[in-house]
């Protein structure tokens, strides 16, 4: 039964993967039907299914009651477990942990388990769910912590299909099936062979060990691996995406892979260098030397837990553009150009010459350090300011306003020049709501949180107080057809209305009595009125 599916013809997907399952010769499936299926997970899925004595499902009657997925993203299908209430079924106590493989209408079990290194990842994983859910000692004590939980209502409930005493020789017969179950697969003759030992996992780049590496940066990974028999072989399985097959290189204890001294069970190999912000997965398979090539894997749940890390970006000692003031609550403060209260914030440079931002980016997330990326031709003017809105709707206008919002409660946020490298960066925790995070002295200090000094020097405001009010007067605020500026002293002052956006949009001298700005034509919405190093909001309302 098809269920969902976007694809133009979703059937063909599924009678290749049949069609390369039933027809591939066992020597050429490993190179085959990776292509089409996710070979590791589905024998995850079967061992699960046969340990649990799941009697509805792929395993057995009627190899029903899962799905089969299609990830357009690895072009791979996936077995996905569903309905799984018949398992710990009575009957299929006495399975074995190959049960129904030698049955070619079984084609998942009857092909995949011919082949030798797939047959013996299935064991390893059988002995990883034996143990990890399995273990009689585990598996009871998670029985008699959900009958603690329940055990009052069933004695109690009016309308219980089963008696109590049902209920309490059940969860007996429970354990008996786990115990069993247990014991009948740890006697199995290919279950019993070694399991080669792993341990001591680690990689290294130039920042130290479990330290990201930068960009084409050499990663070393090393690990101890030991086997009564000896190992055979030592494999690192590794990828640089999310998703998608692993590829397999060879470790060596040979004390030249910066595995120490040759011959003392510690194995190194060299992961390769990768740009900035890639994700590499990596896991370690051991074989062992013995008849069978028995295996295990570190992490054991390999290839769902697998070890990980993120290329991270250079950081550039001297920067001439620093993030220079934020606002993360801005609920009446200022207005965008489309009126709207949303987060900013304030780039400076603090040079005497523009630059071009061009190829830069801004996040804040650092795992995704290019999240958003300055349109080409975006000029911050000598000595000047650039203000983003952080409102998530580039529709508004992508020069000036990014994909993410700033989060009232802190976090990270990253700029980075067109090579990925970041040149400043700030880390804040909670703020006030209208009030600014913004650096003092201006461009070079730490960050305090104080009045804000949009698309200005933030050494207009004191971090405490708004100074202005001892000096400087606008009334009435807010305002209709205009305003009055007042100030105590008796020299002429200079003085510059921005808007929202940092256009200047009036500017003069400051008469030494009242001066009289004329505010009749302006679109409503937030000024700065801005007189030497004093700002004060203004709030045009019509």
């Amino acid at each position: 039964t098809l269920k969902y599916s976007e694809l133009e013809n979703p059937w063909q997907k599924l009678v290749d993967l049949c069609d390369v399952l039933n027809n591939t010769s066992t020597a050429e499936l490993p190179k085959v039907l990776p292509n089409y299926l996710d070979v590791d997970k589905t024998l995850w899925f079967l061992a699960c299914e046969i340990a649990f004595g799941d009697d509805d499902s792929y395993v057995y009657k009627g190899k029903m009651d899962y799905y089969i997925y299609f990830d357009e993203e690895t072009k791979q299908f996936n077995t996905i477990e569903f309905d799984g209430n018949s398992s710990f079924n009575s009957q299929a106590s006495s399975w074995g942990p190959f049960y129904n493989e030698s049955k070619v209408n079984y084609p998942l079990l009857n092909k995949m388990l011919k082949v030798g290194k797939w047959r013996q990842r299935y064991i390893a994983h059988m002995k990883t769910i034996l143990e990890e859910s399995l273990h009689p000692t585990k598996t009871a004590a998670i029985i008699d912590n959900y009958k603690t939980q329940i055990d009052s209502y069933v004695n109690t409930d009016p309308k219980k299909a089963t008696s109590y005493s049902q209920f309490t020789s059940g969860i007996n017969t429970l354990k008996t099936w786990v115990n069993n179950r247990y014991n009948n697969f740890k006697n199995n003759t290919e279950l019993k062979n070694e399991t080669p030992d792993i341990s001591e996992v680690n990689y290294t780049s130039a920042n130290g060990a479990w330290t990201s590496p930068y960009s084409d940066e050499t990663v070393w990974v090393t690990a101890k691996a030991s086997s009564t028999s000896g190992i055979n072989t030592l494999n690192l399985y590794y990828d640089n995406s999310i998703w998608g097959n692993f590829s397999s290189i060879t470790m060596y204890d040979d004390g030249a892979h910066h595995d120490g001294a040759a011959n003392d069970e510690i194995f190194g190999a060299e992961l390769p260098g990768q740009s900035v912000g890639t994700w590499v997965r990596f896991y370690i398979e051991a074989v062992a030397n013995n008849a069978s090539n028995s295996v295990a894997y570190a992490p054991v749940g390999a290839e769902h837990d697998v070890f990980i890390y993120q290329v991270i970006p250079q950081v550039v000692l001297t920067s001439t553009i620093v993030i220079n003031e934020l606002m993360a609550s801005n609920t009446n403060t200022i207005t965008d150009e489309s009126g709207a209260f949303e987060d900013w914030i304030e780039l400076h440079n603090t040079t005497t010459s523009d630059i071009n931002l061009t190829g830069y980016y801004l996040t804040d997330n650092p795992a995704n350090p290019d999240k958003w990326q300055f349109a080409d031709g975006t000029i911050i003017p000598a000595g000047g300011y650039f203000i983003i809105w952080a409102d998530e709707d580039s529709s508004v206008d992508p020069v000036d306003h990014c994909n993410f919002k700033l989060s009232k409660d802190g976090e990270q946020l990253q700029l980075l020049n067109s090579n990925l490298e970041i040149i400043d960066q700030v880390t804040f925790g909670a703020q006030e709501s209208d009030r600014s995070y913004a650096r003092s002295p201006n461009g070079i200090g730490d960050f305090i949180i104080k009045d804000a000094t949009f698309n200005a020097n933030n050494d207009g405001t004191s971090g405490t107080e708004n100074n202005l009010a001892n000096s400087l007067r606008i009334f009435p605020n807010p305002t209709n057809d205009g305003f009055y500026v007042t100030f105590e002293g008796n020299e002429y002052r200079d003085y510059q209305v921005y808007s929202s956006l940092g256009n200047i949009i009036t500017q003069g001298s400051l008469s030494l009595s009242n001066t009289f700005i004329d505010t009749y034509n302006w679109p409503s919405g937030m000024y700065l009125f801005k007189s030497e190093n004093k700002s004060i909001k203004i709030n045009i309302i019509h």
